[in-house]
């Protein structure tokens, strides 16, 4: 009696095979993060043949895939599958509304157990600084995020910083970006308008670096480690950014600068205040990046103007 002799091919453990997905996700290009209201995530045309290969590889190239989850709406999130508890480390969310209007969803993240960081798009068009309040449900997952990115906030006042303490206080790393700054000395979002281009970027290492009523509001956060800030700037003021930034720059608007800082010892007292400010007791770094942006193109909201009149200072005035 002949015996048959059943031939399988040999499997790779399903480690190997994770590290051969995760070497090819790091591999495969991502679209632009830094613009706002679009998926940042490769295209699915990129992972769809892996998942033709074998069961293991579809289950293991889908997990990669939804490692980052997109959402355009607050129902985008209620008929999530189960996987997505263990697979989704970053969430996305595309916030189209505006805190003037009374929204009937939250955006829930009970689905996302595992989740570890949020991303927040806003329309810069519309009153928006109130709807950060619509994605701390439920507690147990918001306050276990450790990274919070929020792109084009109307109006980014301190008790913006006050929302995102109280929503998220296990916060290791914070990220904003938007068009408007706030001025610690006229206490008002305005516009930053330089008399020549800032320097690419300003970091500050283990002190100053954020606007006072920021760091007040972000204390509660004891283990926030970084923040980083990217912020819109035009021309036509009447002050400028130093290399050396001597004056210590986080965020002070270009009129306050120029007439402030033209007073007999202002400027050394007021740098002098920021060496020693407070701020979160784990905090590192602060990170300032600058991108030009006409102001023809900026939202103003409660119809704030622009500072940087046409007219000039005579002389340079480098802070």
């Amino acid at each position: 009696m002949v015996e048959s002799v059943i031939y399988r091919r040999p499997q790779l453990p399903t480690e190997l095979l994770r590290e051969v997905i995760h070497h090819y996700a790091c591999s495969v290009p991502s679209r632009e993060s830094s613009e706002p209201r679009k998926s940042y995530k490769p295209m699915w045309n990129d992972y769809q043949p892996l998942t033709l290969t074998s069961r293991a590889m579809r289950q293991l190239a889908l997990e990669a895939w939804f490692e980052v989850y997109y959402a355009q709406s607050p129902e985008d999130l209620l008929d999530v599958w189960p996987e997505m508890s263990l697979w989704t480390r970053e969430l996305h969310c595309v916030e189209l509304g505006t805190d003037t209007q009374i929204l009937p969803v939250q955006w829930s993240l009970r689905a996302f157990r595992r989740l570890r960081k949020l991303r927040i798009d806003l329309d810069p068009r519309q009153s928006n600084a109130m709807l950060l309040m619509r994605f701390d449900h439920p507690r147990s997952v918001a306050s276990n995020l450790q990274e919070l990115e929020v792109h084009d906030i109307s109006w980014p006042s301190p008790m913006v910083m006050r929302f995102i303490s109280d929503a998220f206080p296990g916060l290791r790393v914070l990220k904003l970006s938007h068009d408007l700054i706030w001025c610690n000395l006229c206490n008002i979002c305005r516009f930053a308008t330089f008399k020549d281009h800032p320097p690419e970027e300003i970091v500050y290492d283990n002190f100053a670096g954020l606007p006072q009523h920021h760091a007040m509001f972000l204390m509660p956060l004891t283990q926030l480690h970084s923040v980083h800030f990217t912020i819109g700037y035009g021309l036509g003021g009447s002050t400028s950014i130093s290399k050396s930034n001597n004056a210590l720059w986080t965020g002070e608007c270009d009129a306050c600068m120029d007439i402030m800082y033209a007073g007999e010892g202002f400027q050394s007292d007021w740098v002098e205040r920021k060496k020693v400010l407070e701020r979160p007791p784990s905090l590192k770094r602060v990170h300032w990046r600058f991108r030009y942006k006409s102001v023809d193109d900026v939202t103003m909201d409660l119809e704030d103007e622009p500072e940087g009149a046409p007219a000039q200072a005579d002389e340079d005035d480098e802070v």
